[in-house]
């Protein structure tokens, strides 16, 4: 596998539930989550993954925010499923533990990927949309509506260096759903933002 060691940066519903995809792929993944009871909860008993046709508990590794400064191997990999307003302080703490030729993948709804570009720099992100429909309303458990089966994403460079390595993330990623690859991964999320201010409003 080319990238060794991943990290899932905001593991509510959506994030801890694609990290149990890519665990049952045999990716090497920690948690990193800022739900103290949270990551008690899926240290102790594995993230329960509840989908129409059938519940999947898996063991994982969580990192309590503050745990990260203890964490000595590097990241290759990094999505990043926090909420919009959270991702430059997100991006300031990943940043540290990341690997020289890291690739950090804004997961997430809304224009956040300026701010991590102007965190980490262009030529360590990349751009997504995501098309999964999950929630959570207790520690440890996600109720997903869409299985990976019914699950799209897309992913975009924002650079000609992160473009070229699209195809290598988007292997990973197909373990969590359809995943399509765009020159222009922005135009795709203002479509995916104008999509939801439509329907959220």
């Amino acid at each position: 596998m080319s990238f060794k060691k991943i990290a899932v940066v905001g593991t509510g519903a959506n994030g801890a539930s694609i990290g149990a995809d890519l665990v049952h792929a045999g990716y090497d993944v920690t948690y990193i989550e800022q739900w103290p009871d949270h990551v008690e909860a899926m240290n102790r008993n594995g993230v329960t993954v509840k989908m129409p046709e059938r519940t999947v508990v898996t063991e994982i590794v969580a990192k309590h925010l503050c745990q990260v400064a203890e964490i000595t191997d590097k990241f290759d990999l990094v999505f990043m499923l926090v909420k919009a307003y959270d991702t430059r302080w997100a991006a300031e703490l990943i940043k540290p533990v990341l690997a020289e030729d890291a690739l950090v993948v804004g997961l997430q709804n809304g224009m956040s990927i300026d701010d991590l570009v102007d965190i980490l720099g262009p030529d360590r992100v990349m751009g997504a949309v995501i098309e999964c429909c999950a929630n959570m309303f207790e520690p440890g458990v996600c109720d997903r509506e869409t299985p990976p089966s019914g699950s799209w994403f897309a992913l975009g460079g924002l650079s000609k260096s992160t473009q070229a390595r699209a195809d290598e993330v988007a292997q990973v990623l197909r373990h969590a759903g359809t995943v399509e690859v765009y020159d222009d991964i922005r135009s795709a999320k203002w479509m995916k933002l104008v999509a939801n201010a439509s329907e959220l409003v």
